[in-house]
């Protein structure tokens, strides 16, 4: 058996310091920051750490703080503190250390993985320039999820969250690439690009340095079955075990159950449809036979709207302002949309799900469902995408009517503005009675997408506003909304028109959640009843002229339907119908954020 050497003890001593001042160092990152976990948990973590450190020092012969490890530590601390640091920082708050703990593990798992790899790839013929190359692409793959988070905070001074994640589940290339031209910039987007290029020379050249001391290292059958099993231990407890247990990773099963979960509305569908009590006879598809429209718009806030806030620079809703002059519609003051983002939103507008009782997306029945046990030949029209790989719950919803259209059938954001839309009304049959959903893109960013070019009335004289391009944008859509209903009240016998938005925006900042703004849920809403309608039904009519100035939030649509279509049934709230006596809510009651802010809240109200 051969002695060590006073140099191989020596060497055995610095690496098991250095692994020994590497663990210290994250236990007192984690101390700052992170609560709830004692001394005891610390030292069960301690051996099997520390092992692991020595062993990749051990295999490779290289120190943790030589420098040669540089490339692979960076990506493998990066996975250690960024989500923690970046929670800490935005909610002036500590993270709970038992699930950073697993950030911990797997990021000094994956720095030892890379190391550990680099090293077996090392033992075969492949040149250690080409070796360095490709773990210098790999150091920067695994440092995009990191990036990806670093890159949010500085955008919104915010730590990704569930909230935000959908959005990104649910996304797509183009609604991707209009995201990064609002928020950063193509010049901005240059320069990323240009660093990543140059991290990632300065990383091919610290593994190429690693590569070449490996190269000149030796080794025996029993240290390659060392290495060997150890980078297949490290490789399988890393990513099989710990990667899952993330907190960023939490953050996104989070998300995904939510998804899949609103795969399950489709199952059961037609046991839900029939268990529909509705008596047809009294409806008003019976009583004044004609067209129904719901107009569904997007990113539309009130308080960028000239006809809501009079002090608005740009007079951007001339059509809805003659609106309110005519005794035919009432055009609501103080209506809020129940969360600030679009999928979330519609699956309560659109169904029984409301923030204000326990129903489930899934097991609800929708508008759609209301409209055909009414009477009604039903089509979904939309300028919208159908996100992703899986169908949202808008989606969902929009395939249960009897025809169901998208401007764009490839499930990607559309180019098209929502002049698109006016294409289909022809479709629509005179002879019948018909509830038609338009679901309109509306102001979603980025803003000069959304409007002809014979619609920009104003130009941007500061290239940071967007105030005019947003402004364009609405005065579009005030046109739509007047082509709309001036096309069905001359070809469709048009009984009642309503139009809301799905959230409102912050012209500055969008509609994300985690930098919220009331800005984000004042959104418009209007109601046209035809002079048959209101004989027909004196009572919806007279308690939605009544409503114009009460407060409201557009998860309550699907019951306001059921009022305004006169089709009550077992599905069916009268307390949540703005067209009822009954309506139950006021200011001090409703709130927005599914719950988290009252309406009492909201900065813009009149100071009592």
């Amino acid at each position: 058996m051969r002695l060590l050497t006073k140099t191989d003890r020596t060497e055995s001593f610095v690496f098991l310091l250095a692994s020994l001042v590497f663990y210290i160092c994250l236990v007192i990152f984690y101390i700052n920051i992170g609560q709830d976990m004692g001394p005891v948990n610390y030292f069960a973590y301690l051996l099997p750490t520390i092992i692991s450190l020595y062993l990749i020092q051990y295999l490779t012969h290289t120190s943790l703080f030589s420098g040669k490890f540089l490339a692979h530590a960076i990506p493998g601390l990066a996975w250690c503190i960024t989500f923690p640091l970046l929670y800490s920082w935005t909610y002036n708050s500590t993270w709970y250390i038992s699930l950073i703990r697993v950030d911990f593990l797997f990021g000094t798992g994956l720095f030892i993985l890379l190391a550990a790899l680099q090293t077996v790839f090392l033992q075969t013929r492949i040149s250690a320039k080409i070796i360095a190359a490709l773990f210098a692409v790999f150091d920067i793959l695994c440092l995009f999820i990191p990036l990806l988070e670093v890159g949010y905070y500085l955008i919104y001074q915010h730590c990704l969250t569930p909230a935000t994640m959908m959005a990104l589940y649910l996304t797509n290339p183009r609604e991707s690439v209009d995201f990064l031209q609002s928020n950063v910039g193509g010049l901005k987007i240059v320069l990323v690009l240009v660093g990543i290029c140059l991290v990632l020379y300065a990383m091919y050249k610290i593994n190429y340095r690693l590569a070449l001391k490996i190269k000149t290292s030796v080794f025996g059958r029993k240290k390659k079955i060392i290495l060997y099993l150890f980078t297949i231990f490290t490789a399988a407890y890393s990513f099989f075990f710990l990667f899952p247990q993330t907190s960023i990773i939490n953050n996104w099963e989070e998300v995904s159950t939510y998804v899949h979960q609103t795969q399950k509305y489709s199952l059961n569908y037609t046991e839900r449809f029939d268990d529909m009590k509705l008596s047809s006879a009294t409806t008003l598809a019976q009583k004044a036979p004609g067209t129904v429209i719901m107009v569904i718009g997007e990113s539309a806030s009130r308080n960028y709207m000239k006809t809501y806030t009079p002090s608005f620079a740009y007079d951007d809703t001339p059509w809805l302002e003659q609106r309110r002059q005519d005794p035919d519609f009432v055009v609501f003051n103080n209506v809020y949309s129940s969360w600030v983002q679009t999928v979330p939103v519609l699956q309560r507008a659109l169904t029984e799900q409301s923030q204000y009782n326990d129903k489930q997306f899934y097991n609800s029945l929708s508008v759609i469902d209301v409209a055909k046990k009414a009477g009604y030949d039903t089509y979904w029209f939309s300028n919208q995408g159908r996100y992703g790989q899986y169908d949202s719950a808008i989606t969902l919803i929009a395939k249960t009517a009897n025809h169901a259209k998208w401007t764009d059938d490839s499930y990607v954001f559309t180019d098209q503005v929502d002049g698109a839309l006016l294409d289909f009304l022809p479709e629509i049959d005179p002879t019948k009675n018909n509830f038609v959903v338009l679901h309109l893109m509306g102001s979603h960013i980025y803003y000069n997408n959304r409007y002809p070019a014979d619609f920009e009335k104003w130009k941007n004289d500061d290239s940071t506003s967007t105030e005019p391009a947003y402004a364009n944008s609405i005065l579009y859509t005030d046109y739509i909304l007047s082509q709309i209903y001036d096309y069905a009240k001359k070809n469709l016998h048009l009984q009642a028109m309503v139009y809301y938005s799905d959230h409102g925006e912050d012209v500055n900042i969008s509609h994300n959640p985690d930098v919220f703004k009331f800005d984000m849920v004042r959104i418009p809403m209007f109601v046209y009843l035809s002079k048959e309608y209101q004989q027909t039904y004196p009572v919806q009519t007279n308690t939605l002229q009544h409503n114009q100035n009460q407060f409201f939030t557009n998860d309550l649509i699907y019951d306001t339907i059921c009022g305004i279509l006169n089709a009550p049934s077992n599905h069916y709230d009268a307390g949540q119908d703005f067209s009822s006596p009954q309506y139950r809510f006021n200011l001090q009651n409703l709130t927005t954020m599914l719950g988290q802010k009252e309406l009492t809240e909201d900065p813009y109200l009149p100071k009592q």
